[in-house]
């Protein structure tokens, strides 16, 4: 799995999209493998949010299952839609009132 910021990843597949051209600092390792690969430019337009990136030439089902295996629960963020409904009973929360503004 392929990780990074998106601008950092935007700007390596944009570098990989690109022609090699004598001047360029890979120049000499890239001239002789260089394929265009317009399609790229369509997974430039996806990276946006929270992205993770995974090439793979096998069984996305296997895939899948791994990632699965790996997922971690993650602690509540201001502003970030649940993916399950929450409810929180009515009750005594221990908090003085001027404390339960983010409630």
């Amino acid at each position: 799995m392929l990780m990074g910021k998106n601008t950092l990843m935007k700007a390596s597949l944009n570098s990989k999209m690109k022609k090699p051209e004598e001047g360029d600092f890979d120049f000499a390792e890239r001239k002789d493998h260089y394929k265009p690969c317009p399609e790229l430019e369509k997974l430039v337009n996806l990276l946006k949010g929270n992205t993770g990136i995974i090439f793979s030439n096998g069984d996305l089902s296997d895939i899948k299952k791994i990632i699965d295996e790996q997922k971690r629960e993650a602690p509540a963020k201001v502003g970030i839609i649940a993916p399950d409904d929450v409810w929180i009973r009515a009750g005594s929360t221990g908090l003085d009132p001027k404390q339960t503004s983010f409630f």
